[in-house]
């Protein structure tokens, strides 16, 4: 592993480049798009996990912190979609530039993938495109965030009285959400967005949802050859307040490695 900043030198972008094993290296890129608040913490270990699979099997993998979150420039809560969608963009610049590949795509958990998506809409040719249970509606995301920010409080009221009062609603967890912030994540609808977004999509998901159907079939007409997956225990972001260390789901993480790379023409 390789750590490095990046991106412009006044707001730098901390990242980690995973090299690929010299004996099956390929002129092929991965850029992992991760979740932001707690889902970021829960996802860690699996998408280091899925960074030194990638490496393993021969790709350049890597994976970075969005402005405002990890190791990146900024404060918290500083970012927005379009900050950390331009994220992406500069990650995916840096791992062509700095690696000389020309065939770089993108891999996303949850928010992560919803920003992969809109980031490959502003760009042309990326080859492909993983969106690991992507979040479809930005408001339901929002209102998902509030109800397990109460149920937080009410668990810490068991341990500290005082929870209640220290808590507000503009955090998620220990992690801040100014208003700002969650009108702009609010403000993703991705079924409903238009135009292609790669070459080649897979949709990984515990559930099955009509939402998710209308996403697959708009990508199927602008083009995209779209393979969808139902897959059971990847839901490794969402462990429960009192839950133990978050686990690692190696059967989806290598079906997505299997799936980028069986079919990756380098």
């Amino acid at each position: 592993m390789l750590p490095a900043f990046f991106g412009d030198p006044a707001e730098p972008l901390y990242g980690v480049y995973h090299l690929p094993d010299p004996a099956a290296a390929k002129p092929l890129g991965v850029v992992l798009c991760q979740p932001v608040f707690h889902e970021s913490v829960n996802a860690h270990r699996a998408m280091r996990g899925l960074a030194e699979l990638f490496a393993r099997a021969g790709a350049h993998a890597l994976r970075f912190d969005f402005r405002g979150t990890g190791d990146s420039s900024g404060e918290s809560g500083e970012g927005d979609i379009d900050r950390w969608t331009s994220d992406i963009v500069a990650a995916t610049d840096e791992l062509m530039a700095s690696r000389g590949l020309k065939n770089v795509g993108l891999v996303g958990l949850r928010i992560g993938a919803s920003l992969a998506a809109k980031a490959a809409r502003s760009r042309n040719g990326v080859p492909f495109l993983v969106m690991w249970e992507p979040i479809l509606e930005g408001a339901s995301y929002i209102e998902e965030l509030r109800v397990l920010q109460k149920r937080w409080v009410e668990f810490e009221r068991g341990l500290r009285p005082g929870a209640r009062k220290l808590a507000t609603e503009h955090e998620v967890l220990g992690h801040p959400l100014p208003s700002t912030l969650a009108a702009s994540l609010a403000s993703i609808d991705l079924a409903s967005e238009p135009g292609p977004m790669a070459d080649r999509v897979l949709l990984i998901e515990e559930g099955a949802g009509d939402r998710t159907s209308e996403l697959e079939r708009r990508l199927a007409q602008a083009g995209a050859r779209v393979e969808r997956r139902k897959v059971e225990g990847g839901r490794i972001w969402n462990r429960e307040t009192d839950g133990e260390q978050a686990q690692v789901p190696r059967a989806v993480l290598a079906a997505i490695v299997d799936w980028v790379i069986q079919e990756d023409g380098s």
